[in-house]
């Protein structure tokens, strides 16, 4: 018997996009959310104006203009519901600011001071702003709204590149991140008393920083490296992780949200100047364990898993291999499957399905066999408590999603243009075979689909 562990896929897996959301950005986006599912993004135009596109939990706007003439990238965030507050540099490199009550647009208003970067802004309470820029000195500068009135410039020190980022995980705290004269990120925090010095974090960045948080004491941070990928580094409340490549070709500084738990959406400009879009989130996931009696012949286990991946990923499902195990078990290779029926298994069904080393009780167990018996591609049916699919050696390269989806719920279907066609996987027309939407709920809702 000989096993393997497939590790480093939760990451990765959880990952999705890259998607163009259109526009001609001159400078860096910014987003904000200021509820669950909600997302405000911010951009510069050709025309120097603040445009604005927001996702309201179903679908994107249009671009809004929101005038001003812009000399840097905007910033935004929301200190509470319906609220969201953008700040700028003007041609007269004084700090701007415009801000969302729930029903309408303020004007702008100068906030003084001489920047030489596009500003940051982070809040951690209702009606709370924290403002930092950098200086004709390339210090970082820090100013605040207390909740009636707005402070003076505080020198926070630091010799920056480029702009620098911010953000609050809770109460009373503020990090700040920003990339130094030798091309690395800089940490600096405020612990609700007093500010840190500034920490290293490594790295080689090609632009500012930017950072999120979608939890207490959690931080996620981005950056363009100098492949022009965008890079994320992150602290998960004991340490920090990473450098994790995300892909991409960017131009410029990335923009960073959470607007829940184990939720990240990030925006860069692209190469074509639009706007693109990549997300963090737990995702309907369908965890398979490959045991292989007998490799099959027309398609390897890889081509079946890669089939079935293209068929469930376009439904909004990621489909993970967690282990993959070779068994010797001659007596089973043409395993009797009787009428295949749901609910009913043989005997030679229930050992061989038996066989569960580390396949977790809501995991699927794949097991590949020479042949059925009956002769058919696969077959569903498991005992009780065992969610497992048989997988004969002549299977087509859509049987193992196929029957699968049986597992998760499904039943045949006579289309065969559909994945669930009844008149057999070898017979479909119009490949990628499709999964439709009351498809797509039964999965859902299957206790074997869980959100990783």
């Amino acid at each position: 018997m000989e096993e393997r562990d497939e590790e480093g896929w939760e990451e990765e897996m959880t990952w999705l996009g890259w998607e163009d959301l259109g526009g001609v950005l001159t400078e860096d986006p910014a987003v904000a959310s200021w509820a669950q599912n909600r997302l405000d993004c911010f951009a510069r135009g050709t025309d120097n104006h603040m445009w604005h596109k927001w996702w309201n939990g179903s679908s994107w706007s249009g671009w809004e203009d929101l005038g001003g003439i812009l000399t840097s990238a905007p910033a935004a965030v929301s200190w509470g519901p319906n609220r969201i507050d953008c700040f700028v540099r003007g041609t007269d490199y004084a700090m701007w600011h415009k801000w969302w009550n729930g029903t309408r647009w303020s004007n702008w208003e100068s906030l003084g001071g001489v920047l030489t970067s596009a500003p940051a802004v982070a809040s951690w309470a209702s009606n709370r702003l924290d403002c930092f820029v950098r200086g004709t000195d390339s210090h970082m500068w820090h100013k605040w709204w207390n909740g009636s009135s707005w402070s003076g410039w505080e020198d926070l020190g630091g010799i920056i590149d480029g702009a620098p980022a911010a953000v609050s995980w809770g109460p009373n705290r503020i990090d700040c991140f920003v990339r130094g004269t030798d091309n690395a990120m800089y940490h600096k925090w405020w612990n609700g008393s007093s500010w840190s010095g500034w920490e290293n974090l490594g790295g080689v960045l090609s632009s500012a920083p930017t950072a999120a948080s979608w939890a207490a004491n959690r931080i996620d941070t981005f950056v363009r490296g100098t492949d022009n990928h965008m890079w994320h580094k992150w602290w998960d409340g004991s340490g920090w992780r990473g450098w994790e490549d995300l892909g991409g070709i960017i131009d410029g500084t990335p923009a960073a949200v959470s607007w829940g738990a184990n939720r990240i959406d990030t925006f860069a400009r692209g190469m074509n100047a639009a706007m693109w879009h990549r997300w963090w989130a737990l995702v309907p996931t369908v965890r398979l364990h490959f045991k292989i009696l007998t490799n099959p012949t027309a398609f390897n286990v890889n081509q079946m898993l890669a089939a079935m991946q293209t068929v469930y990923n376009a439904s909004g499902f990621q489909v993970q291999l967690a282990s993959t195990e070779n068994l010797n078990l001659p007596l089973l290779n043409d395993l009797d499957v009787g009428p295949c029926t749901m609910g009913t298994t043989t005997a030679e069904q229930n050992q061989l399905f038996g066989n569960r080393n580390n396949v977790g009780a809501n995991d699927v167990a794949c097991y590949f066999v020479r042949s059925t018996v009956p002769a058919l591609n696969g077959c569903a049916a498991f005992p009780a408590g065992s969610p497992s699919v048989a997988v004969a050696s002549v299977a087509s390269q859509w049987t193992l999603g196929h029957e699968v989806g049986h597992v998760l719920g499904l039943a045949h279907v006579n289309n065969n243009d559909r994945l669930m066609t009844g008149n057999g996987t070898w017979n479909i027309t119009n490949p990628p075979p499709d999964l439709i939407a009351s498809e797509v709920a039964t999965m859902n809702a299957s206790p074997f689909t869980v959100d990783i």
